[in-house]
């Protein structure tokens, strides 16, 4: 199927390159006739359901840790803003939070003892099993 071409803001983009925001924003807009309007939220609801449904015996936290590998794929992100939102939840969900980013600690530092790591990772399998060394020098549950 050959893709369509799509103008906004003067620039032209095939139809896989437009954004969410900009799919929303041709389906509400006048300048398309309905039948591909219906195109566009089929594309859509196909987006919604690749990137936001489990798949196939994938659990919940297989779909979270897709999308959040997702989210990090993407650029350019703001870590830090990402980050401050996190720490603006509510209490309860920031100290569960904080449970997952320990396990994953945990996870990189087994890599790191049991050297399943390369250059590309290797500041973070070093950094995971240096700070879980110090919390457990210093006697903190993890």
């Amino acid at each position: 199927m050959e893709s369509k071409k799509y103008v906004i803001d003067g620039r032209e983009y095939a139809d896989f390159e437009l954004s969410n925001e900009q799919l929303i924003g041709l389906i509400e807009g006048n300048t398309l006739m309905g039948s591909e309007k219906a195109v566009l939220k089929e594309k859509v609801i196909e987006r919604f359901k690749h990137k936001c449904c489990k798949r196939e015996g994938e659990s919940d936290d297989e779909l979270f840790a897709r999308q959040f590998s997702d989210y990090v794929n993407r650029c350019p992100n703001d870590f830090e803003k990402a980050a401050k939102a996190m720490g603006r939840d509510h209490r309860y969900l920031q100290n569960e939070m904080f449970k997952l980013c320990l396990e994953y600690f945990k996870v990189l530092e087994q890599s790191y003892l049991n050297d399943r790591y390369d250059d590309r990772n290797r500041w973070a399998v070093k950094t995971a099993n240096k700070a879980l060394s110090l919390l457990r020098a210093d006697d903190c549950p993890i």
